[in-house]
């Protein structure tokens, strides 16, 4: 696609408010039509679930809007074990002997191939990817004549993806919840590159020539404002949708987050074997405490989906994922989407004046 293009040009949309793609849940139908319908991008976080699972949930998003939908998918290549993994499995196995859990094999999720081509071919007429280089992707999302948005957390990977056609790159500063975007993590004892959104969007914005937006600790207007002022043309925002009155995660977990202060979050592997961000609780003091033992991405994940799924059934975020970025503070009231993006976008306009005027005092 052209890179003159607008990213509103690009995606279809009317407001430059995208809805990140939070596998797990939380990005119900009734989420994602609901932003799509205000006038920006709703997005599913498909990784995890069954072919027919996100055919049948992008399909009712559709039926609740004809705006675009958009799907996600996670393309990091499996990870090695690590640590004691004896450990690991007495650990869940106290877990699941306290939440009356058996342990069983559930049926396996869609490769990110498959649950791309079922989301298509569903409705959804915009690709997101992470974790990876979207080259994998990028053939089918042609096919179906649909623009492809890469998530990245450094200058090299935004190059690397724009190479591999990307349409429209997602910078995702340090300060977003959820996994860390690298395509590849360092070796053992490297540091995690953690470069911060308001040094990582402007040298994006300089090195590629398609439209970029701006993640991580964004959850109002002002943040969305300053994006802009970065050179984003948009923003994408997740930890401020999970407070939606559509979203799928549980009260505690909004409760949580609405006590949530700027240090509260953490960034551990030891839930899915890949570095992410989120809430503190039971569930990572317990696995980091055994030196964060892991079957690898993405078997760690499965292996504790059946332990998340009954401590939320139960109400209680202690057992389960509680991603969200350092902005939760910011997030602590439940509004429908709707007035969500709305008083973003209102924020926004105000704050941009009020920049304006500052610059021509």
């Amino acid at each position: 696609m052209s890179t003159n293009r607008t990213l509103r040009h690009v995606l279809g949309i009317r407001l430059p408010v995208l809805l990140a793609g939070m596998a797990g849940g939380a990005t119900t139908p009734e989420l994602v039509a609901a932003v799509s319908e205000a006038g920006g991008l709703g997005v599913f976080g498909a990784s995890g679930m069954r072919v027919d699972a996100i055919a049948a949930a992008v399909e009712r998003a559709c039926s609740l809007t004809s705006a675009p939908i958009g799907v996600n998918v996670l393309l990091a290549e499996p990870g090695p074990p690590e640590g004691n993994l004896l450990a690991l499995a007495d650990l869940a196995d106290r877990y699941r002997s306290e939440l009356g859990v058996a342990q069983t094999v559930g049926p396996s999720p869609g490769s990110a191939l498959e649950l791309v081509a079922a989301a298509l071919a569903a409705g959804a007429r915009v690709v997101s990817v992470g974790l990876g280089d979207p080259g994998p992707v990028v053939e089918i999302a042609r096919a179906a004549g649909v623009p492809v948005v890469a998530m990245v957390a450094t200058v090299a990977d935004a190059e690397t993806a724009v190479a591999s056609g990307a349409d429209v790159i997602v910078a995702q500063g340090a300060e977003a919840g959820g996994h860390r975007s690298n395509f590849v993590l360092p070796a053992a004892g490297e540091p995690l590159p953690l470069v911060g959104t308001m040094a990582l969007v402007p040298q994006i914005v300089d090195a590629v020539g398609v439209p970029v937006v701006a993640a991580g600790g964004i959850a109002d207007g002002r943040g969305l404002a300053a994006a802009l002022a970065l050179g984003a043309q948009g923003a994408q925002i997740g930890t401020r949708f999970l407070m939606a009155a559509e979203s799928g995660v549980i009260a505690d977990y909004q409760q949580r987050m609405a006590a949530a202060r700027d240090a509260d979050t953490v960034i551990t592997t030891a839930l899915s074997g890949r570095p992410a961000r989120g809430l503190a609780n039971r569930l990572i003091r317990e696995l980091e405490a055994l030196g964060s033992p892991s079957l690898g991405w993405p078997r760690q994940a499965g292996a504790l989906a059946a332990i998340r799924r009954a401590s939320e059934a139960a109400g209680s975020g202690e057992l389960t994922s509680l991603w969200c970025g350092q902005a939760a503070g910011l997030a602590s009231e439940i509004l429908p989407a709707a007035e969500i993006v709305r008083q973003i976008m209102d924020e926004a306009a105000i704050w941009a004046t009020r920049a304006a005027e500052l610059l021509h005092q």
